[in-house]
């Protein structure tokens, strides 16, 4: 098997697009493109210059900016992007753009990225050595093959992200309908939250209401400088709840593969459940999270949650459980999501560059009602679980995928043309 430069691949696309023909969804910076090869999310902002790098479909874009963080996507649409985002084209016939895609996607294309970047603080990839990679040189057939297979890997893994933001978003609908609007279902002939079992209204005998458009009694709160359902109480989290810091050991510490005496250790960047680190247990001390945990992210990229992780933690992290009175863990998770909560995280975030925003757990308040957080459980509990099983899923599919990426790339696994059958 022969391999040759990337150079001789693809080049560098520098075209230019006017920025008042991009919009938020087809706008692609360093920014919105996830770590750890997670693809992109929508942009927040457009960028203020009247011009930008332009893509089209089937190129491959790649942050430049500290290639540790494993930025790189196969682009799905026309659009503009950011200077710092090389947009790569496969020019040479006799490749298959998303082989090419699939072979910048192995980790030993980032070490190679990163081992020609230039500066400390914010290491850039160094364009020319970039393409200098090694890409195999199989028949164009069977690069299509390996394409198609590693792709229905992926796809699947994006069927599951789908399906758990809509489990996601289903949650979030009920708790704002709930503990935002306060149209939680209420009892008005009791004078008490409904206490209906499903079979109730099934058959009819629950004529419950929705409390607050249905003219139940609200009281002003000065904490939250607005009207909350009389009998509630407004909480301080931080009073409730439990957010443990989690430990930097130093990169001394960390080990780039895992072994028997391991655990993986989860920084920022990597809460979606991608790490290529690894401390020993007893460094990480108390700092562990086992699968159901809740992690909140109160530096760098402040306000991300997470669930789903086994291992050890970085000290921009907490894991929050409850400390007393009820807080179940599907209500916690839903409760951070919020956007009252998530607000307040940005809001009390400070720094240029790299936000800290522990100061927030100073100001995180949210009204309250025992009753009717139990009621929530019940409906939030089944979707929290099912988010945790579907994340399980995915994690074993990423396991797969980047098992088999580098033995595939190096001809040690061959797909025979009925595997795609």
């Amino acid at each position: 098997m022969t391999k040759i430069e990337l150079k001789e691949i693809c080049k560098y696309v520098d075209e230019s697009v006017e920025v008042g023909s991009i919009k938020l969804e087809n706008y692609i910076s360093t920014d919105n493109m996830l770590p750890n090869k997670g693809g992109i999310t929508l942009s927040e902002k457009l960028p203020p210059q009247k011009m930008c790098k332009k893509f089209q479909k089937g190129d491959i874009l790649v942050s430049n900016i500290r290639p540790y963080f494993k930025k790189i996507w196969f682009a799905e649409f026309d659009g503009g992007c950011s200077a710092d985002v090389l947009v790569l084209r496969t020019v040479n016939q006799n490749f298959d753009p998303m082989f090419v895609y699939y072979n910048l996607f192995q980790d030993l294309f980032f070490k190679h990225q990163m081992t020609g970047s230039k500066g400390s603080k914010m290491p850039r990839g160094d364009k020319d050595q970039i393409m200098t990679f090694l890409i195999p040189e199989f028949d164009k057939t069977y690069q299509k093959r390996i394409s198609e297979f590693l792709t229905v890997i992926d796809e699947k893994i994006a069927l599951n992200k789908k399906i758990n933001t809509e489990l996601e978003n289903l949650a979030k609908t009920i708790y704002n309908y709930w503990f935002v609007q306060f149209d939680f279902p209420f009892d008005f002939e009791k004078n008490e939250p409904c206490t209906h079992t499903p079979e109730d209204k099934k058959q009819g005998n629950c004529h419950c209401k929705p409390y607050k458009t249905s003219g139940g009694e609200m009281v002003w709160n000065q904490e939250l400088k607005r009207e909350i359902p009389k009998g509630w109480e407004v909480v301080l989290l931080k009073d409730k709840l439990e957010f443990e810091r989690g430990i930097e050991p130093g990169s001394d510490k960390y080990f780039d593969k895992p072994n028997e005496n391991t655990i993986p250790f989860y920084k920022v960047g990597g809460m979606d459940g991608n790490t290529d680190v690894w401390i020993e247990r007893e460094v990480a001390n108390s700092s562990i999270c086992k699968e159901d945990d809740i992690l909140l992210s109160l530096d760098g990229s402040v306000g991300r949650i997470a669930i789903g992780l086994n291992g050890a933690y970085s000290s921009g992290i907490r894991k929050v459980y409850q400390k007393e009175g009820c807080f179940p863990k599907s209500y916690i998770y839903f409760l951070l999501h919020s956007d009252e909560i998530q607000q307040i995280i940005k809001k009390n975030a400070t720094g240029s560059n790299i936000l800290h925003a522990a100061k927030a757990l100073d100001y995180m308040i949210t009204p309250y009602n025992e009753s009717i957080v139990r009621q929530y459980d019940e409906i939030s509990k089944p979707i929290f679980e099912k988010i945790l099983l579907t994340k399980r899923e995915n994690q074993e599919l990423i396991k797969l995928r980047d098992f088999l990426l580098p033995l595939l790339m190096n001809g040690q696994v061959k797909i025979k043309s009925e595997v795609l059958l």
